[in-house]
């Protein structure tokens, strides 16, 4: 009877590990690029996914001597508990950029006019409990329906500069390891911020609250910037952490906090 019991402990630990799924970018690609929705969980994705390449593709145009051109993620993505080992690519520009440190934060730019290649989602987007191994590239995305990166973990630079939430958004009990980039970005509505872990450079200079937004219980080891920043209604930093200091040099708005 021992080994028998034996026998099928080790059946289901065998069944355990193999549920865990594995799945290329290109697969997630290809569905997203069919217009179908995305819904994983506990999954590991292989490869870079790079939103910025979809068949509906179009050139915006501009001012500048320089081309864009944006995609649409048309369907609601979701992903639960998925871990990322590429990079989440929604932005990228083709001339080769630059870094310079600032405190121990790293700040990419790129130098004079290039092409550039966004992405806009036009459906609800979750990337709830995830792990990003690589890069996470939304600068000048717009959200139009509710984003969640509730609880997730950016081992790299997380870039959402200039990005347009138009509904709620969630970061809820996220982990930045490195460069945190919200500068120039904007929250229609209300912005959770709740307990999350910023160990680089926060980056929130001229960003725009325009409902709530919490930083309740949140921990920055590096510089916390919301210089210039707009809060339009309460902006809670109660039990905040600033453990290197924080600007709100020319802030504006409803800002409180108790340590």
């Amino acid at each position: 009877m021992k080994k028998i019991f034996i026998l099928l402990l080790f059946t289901l630990v065998g069944t355990t590990v193999s549920a865990q799924k594995e799945v290329s970018a290109k697969t997630i690609f290809e569905t997203i690029n069919k217009q179908q929705s995305v819904d994983y969980q506990d999954a590991t994705i292989v490869g870079n996914l790079d939103l910025t390449e979809l068949s509906n593709r179009k050139r915006i145009k501009n001012k500048g001597n320089y081309e864009e051109y944006k995609s649409f993620v048309a369907v609601p993505i979701s992903f639960k508990n998925c871990t990322f080992k590429g990079d989440v690519i929604a932005y990228k520009n083709l001339e080769e950029e630059k870094s310079r440190k600032i405190g121990n934060g790293i700040i990419e730019w790129s130098n004079g006019d290039g092409t550039t290649y966004t992405t806009d989602f036009e459906k609800a987007v979750v990337f709830e409990n995830c792990s990003f191994a690589g890069k996470t590239e939304f600068k000048f995305s717009h959200f139009a329906e509710k984003a969640s990166f509730g609880g997730a973990k950016f081992a790299q630079s997380a870039n959402f500069k200039y990005a347009d939430f138009k509904q709620e958004v969630i970061f809820a009990k996220s982990d930045f390891d490195e460069y945190a980039n919200f500068k120039y970005s904007s929250f229609k509505q209300d912005a959770d911020f709740f307990d999350v872990r910023f160990k680089k450079y926060a980056d929130f200079k001229y960003a725009n609250f325009g409902e709530r937004v919490t930083f309740k219980s949140t921990a920055f080891s590096n510089a916390a910037d919301f210089k210039y920043a707009e809060f339009s209604n309460d902006a809670n930093f109660d039990n905040t952490k600033f453990k290197a200091g924080f600007d709100m040099k020319y802030s504006n708005g409803k800002k409180y906090m108790n340590k």
